[in-house]
């Protein structure tokens, strides 16, 4: 059947199914042929990829900034055990104080703070004394070690008070 006509009275003859290329008749396909695009869940699907990619960004920046901060207490950690303690047998400078009923108690703890306090207050005499050192009373150590330390001290010296004393600030 024909469709259309031309100015001039020739008319042209367009079939379903075909089209002319100076024609602007185009065929329809059947429904179903093309599928609707969601471009509405494109965009969202981008905007969430892009938003994991922000996260894990983000998480890695935090991790990599804690990472940093734990490093930087590490080397706290290590120069602080690093530091000098002297280890003290109250017992061995006055043997009125003691230990002799608990390895972790004292018999005098008024009479053992002020030997502490002592200790503590002329440390560079007590840390160098020749004499003290060579007789075991006073023992170096480090922060890092001297709990284990006096533990051990306390088993193989029953009876003896033995303190840590720190440098003075």
């Amino acid at each position: 059947h024909a469709i259309g006509g031309r100015a001039g009275g020739a008319g042209r003859s367009v079939h379903r199914g075909s089209m002319s290329s100076d024609s602007d008749d185009w065929d329809v396909p059947d429904e179903g042929t093309f599928r609707r695009v969601d471009t509405e869940a494109i965009v969202a699907e981008q905007a969430d990829a892009a938003a994991r990619a922000a996260e894990a960004d983000a998480k890695r920046a935090l991790d990599a900034v804690e990472s940093a901060r734990d490093s930087e207490r590490a080397k706290e950690r290590e120069r602080r055990d690093s530091e000098p303690v002297v280890l003290v047998d109250i017992t061995a400078l006055d043997p009125t104080v003691h230990n002799r009923h608990d390895k972790n108690a004292v018999n005098d703890v008024d009479k053992a703070s002020k030997w502490r306090r002592t200790v503590e207050a002329a440390y560079g005499k007590y840390s160098a004394d020749e004499d003290l050192i060579a007789a075991g009373t006073v023992r170096g150590c480090t922060r890092g070690a001297y709990l284990g330390e006096l533990r051990r001290l306390r088993d193989e010296v029953p009876g003896h008070y033995w303190v840590a004393v720190f440098p003075p600030a």
